[in-house]
């Protein structure tokens, strides 16, 4: 998709040893609303991740694979997180219960 800001190519994502994602690949436009539905566990939550690679604060946790912000790999060693988690935020949803389950 030539009018993609995001892209995601071949992403395969670990914890530890156990592939959570398997190659993935999605083109996320600018400037549209794109959801993620699916029952829990499936990965939704994973994958947001890897776009502002939250996943490097956990030791065992890796990505394989590209994700392609305006043409540049995020998953580069290089990337200063700081700065793409500047550009690329998340939302989670507020619990008012953290602690409790039903």
């Amino acid at each position: 998709m030539p009018d993609a800001k995001l892209q995601i190519r071949n992403l395969d994502f670990y914890y530890g040893d156990f592939r959570a994602l398997k190659d993935i690949n999605i083109d996320i436009p600018e400037k549209n609303v794109t959801a993620f539905i699916g029952p829990s566990g499936c990965g939704k939550s994973t994958l947001l991740r890897t776009f502002n690679r939250m996943y490097d604060l956990y030791p065992g946790m890796r990505a394989e694979g590209e994700i392609l912000l305006d043409g540049n790999n995020i998953l580069q060693k290089n990337v200063d997180v700081n700065l793409l988690r500047a550009r690329v935020g998340g939302f989670p949803k507020a619990n008012p219960f953290p602690n409790v389950y039903l």
